[in-house]
């Protein structure tokens, strides 16, 4: 376990996972209506989730199992939440992880999912996160200095350093705030974060239109991913065990901010290649280093969250939109890359950006819904 190797994968998963998307995370938190205090309980709870879940699922199943927040998932409910009080949004999310565990108890419920045509599922996908890569230019209108510096430091890092993008991205953000005397530093906070209890609220609407959407979102674009993650490295994942557990964790820390916890997809490939160990047998032991590390980020969410609200809301807007620039464009070429979907892979995208709401059901499942009877009615003829 003390192994430098180990401690090293890990902290470079949890890196990955958090500067490439706590702000879009935050940003979620905060069209819910969340406090600063809120938002760090926010954190707290994904961290004690990730944390915990990956360490247990490790050493009870000596395979590398990472797990991670839903970043898709978080980028749908910043265009849902605004809608309701945060304790319909609590409920939602308590709903949904009891929908998770639900799904690994019965397996027809997990065979439905993944009978979705993965077109549209991408497609809807690529609709959710297309908003933030359109926003990151905005800042080219009102703040100029700051779009440069951030579009430049963008380019060089992707050409030199592609591995280091976000944080790079984050230091030069960081850095043309200080220079511009726009970065509120008296706001920066180093206590440790205390988790804040909102009692759920459950609603017919909200459980339309936050909790299956967000639950298609964490199992279409996270824990099936993950799974194929997994497999392509050889390891044998027993996934409704793994869907049990984290959506119970998922049920029971939703009160204090817990809104998913999933399978990590592209972050877990630092914990399973070669270089992490030789022997495939013993990488796990990068996973409960990651765990660890999410624990710590997750008392210390007081730090992450006041260091990002202290950046001018450009930087927090350009960042969010480069972190899923690689999964808009992953999503669009598996979108359109099978002929028999593209017309109803389109109709899906098209509706689900569209943000339309009819008899209280938001275009996320719309789409899906309209994508589907296209594709069903071109395929009978």
């Amino acid at each position: 376990m003390l192994n430098i190797r180990y401690a090293s994968a890990g902290l470079t998963a949890v890196v990955i996972g958090y500067t490439g998307s706590v702000i879009i995370i935050i940003q979620a938190a905060m069209a819910a209506g969340a406090t600063t205090e809120q938002i760090t309980s926010w954190l707290l709870a994904l961290g004690i989730a990730m944390g915990v879940t990956s360490i247990g699922f490790s050493l009870r199943y000596k395979i590398p199992v990472l797990m991670a927040w839903s970043t898709p998932g978080a980028a749908m409910l910043i265009g849902v939440v605004d809608q309701y009080d945060l304790t319909v949004s609590i409920g939602a999310f308590v709903m949904t992880g009891l929908m998770i565990a639900l799904t690994g108890c019965f397996k027809p419920v997990s065979r439905m999912i993944q009978s979705i045509p993965q077109p549209m599922a991408t497609a809807m996908l690529a609709a959710i996160v297309l908003p933030f890569c359109m926003n990151a230019f905005l800042p080219a209108e009102s703040d100029f200095r700051i779009f440069v510096v951030m579009l430049a430091a963008f380019l060089l890092a992707k050409r030199w350093l592609p591995k280091y993008v976000m944080i790079l991205l984050l230091l030069a953000g960081l850095g043309i705030a200080l220079w511009d005397g726009v970065f509120a530093a008296k706001s920066l906070k180093l206590t440790l974060a205390t988790p804040v209890l909102v009692y759920p609220e459950f609603t017919l609407s909200g459980f339309i239109n936050i909790s299956i959407p967000l639950y298609l979102v964490t199992m279409l674009s996270q824990n099936l991913p993950g799974m194929a993650m997994l497999r392509s490295y050889n390891y044998s994942l027993p996934l409704p065990q793994i869907l049990i557990g984290s959506g119970v964790t998922n049920a029971m820390l939703a009160p204090i901010g817990g809104f998913s916890v999933n399978l990590a997809a592209i972050s877990a490939a630092a914990c399973m290649n070669e270089d992490v160990d030789a022997d495939p047998s013993l990488r796990y032991r990068s996973t409960i280093w990651a765990g660890l590390f999410y624990l710590l980020a997750g008392v210390w969410a007081t730090a992450v969250v006041t260091l990002f609200l202290a950046l001018p809301e450009a930087i927090g807007q350009m960042m969010a939109g480069f972190a899923v620039l690689g999964t808009l464009l992953m999503c669009l070429q598996n979108a359109f890359n099978d002929a028999r979907y593209h017309e109803a892979a389109l109709i899906t995208f098209l509706v689900t950006v569209s943000g339309v709401t009819l008899f209280g059901i938001g275009s996320t499942l719309w789409g899906l819904v309209v994508g589907g009877l296209f594709y069903l009615n071109k395929k009978k003829h």
